[in-house]
């Protein structure tokens, strides 16, 4: 009887401890996504022309997020980044990169930018596949068409699915703010991750047959 009594208890205590080191696998391997899925939450928080210098300070204090220097309410610019580097590379191959950017210009918001991209060496000319999805002021790109949605696909003859890139100016609809911002956040927990900007955002649009050159929309 009583070594009936010690093996029930030895397996409730095996038990335990698989339960245990399953949920603390689990959290490790959702963390970056999690993590991700945070930090966007709180960009949202700002809004282009009316969030102030404060408010920006406040999100940038709550994300850990950098600052340039120097920094002040004529012109600042916070950036945070994450990635799931800290994951095996045997399982998440080539990795992902998740950043979140936001400007003050003259006291308030001017623009706030998302990036997620493939491997975790930075989103940049290096990366085989991302995407940025930029909200800015009508007035902040000069250079760039003032339409509320400009999207588009660039690619490289090395890269054929570079980076998909979206301009979108406070005009823009609920909806298509949704569409551009469907992020599929599994990319930085699923085994070998995402192979490029389509999986990153499967809502993207279809990658033309005349393809840009040079990062150009």
């Amino acid at each position: 009887m009583g070594d009936d009594l010690a093996m029930k208890i030895a397996l409730r205590r095996c038990g335990l401890i698989a339960g245990l080191l399953t949920v603390l696998c689990c959290a490790y391997l959702l963390y970056p996504a999690i993590r991700a899925r945070y930090l966007f939450s709180r960009l949202e928080t700002l809004r282009l022309g009316s969030s102030t210098f404060e408010d920006a300070k406040r999100v940038a204090a709550e994300i850990g997020a950098k600052t340039t220097e120097p920094c002040n309410p004529l012109f600042c610019e916070w950036s945070k980044r994450i990635d799931n580097a800290q994951l095996p590379r045997w399982w998440r191959g080539t990795g992902e990169v998740f950043v979140v950017t936001f400007d003050v210009k003259n006291s308030v918001i001017s623009r706030t930018s998302t990036g997620y991209g493939i491997e975790s060496d930075g989103i940049n000319g290096f990366s085989p596949s991302s995407i940025r999805f930029d909200e800015v002021d009508e007035h902040w790109w000069r250079d760039r068409p003032t339409k509320p949605v400009t999207a588009g696909w660039s690619t490289s003859d090395r890269f054929r699915y570079y980076q998909f890139v979206v301009y979108m100016t406070r005009k823009a609809t609920a909806d298509d703010r949704k569409r551009y911002t469907a992020f599929d956040y599994g990319c930085l927990w699923k085994y070998h991750g995402c192979k490029d900007a389509r999986e990153l955002l499967p809502t993207a649009d279809p990658f033309p047959e005349n393809e840009f050159r040079d990062g150009h929309l």
